[in-house]
């Protein structure tokens, strides 16, 4: 997942500016080192959307067991975790069964 937001991320920036460039009816290989610029920053936020949408879910899934619900569905898949089921804070609590 981190690989491919990067590469969005980094083909979006890449883009914004050829669009740019292009709006402005000027050469679309003005100005290089903003391409580049643009790419990596493009890269850096899709890599840093990867972690704060990771820990936003995990903050939601806290503030859902402190309510006594059960976590987000697929969260597991989701994020990648691979929890075993006896390590889960919800075993135990209604409706979950430790296997």
């Amino acid at each position: 997942m981190g690989f491919s937001a990067m590469f969005v991320g980094s083909i979006s920036g890449f883009g914004m500016q050829m669009m740019n460039n292009a709006l402005q009816k000027v050469p679309l290989s003005r100005k290089p080192w903003l391409h580049v610029t643009y790419f990596f920053l493009g890269g850096y936020i899709g890599q840093k959307w990867v972690t704060l949408e990771r820990e936003l879910v995990l903050d939601i899934n806290e503030i859902r067991a402190d309510k006594g619900m059960a976590p987000l569905v697929a969260t597991d898949r989701m994020l990648g975790l691979h929890y075993r089921r006896s390590d889960s804070p919800y075993v135990g609590q209604i409706g979950n069964k430790a296997e």
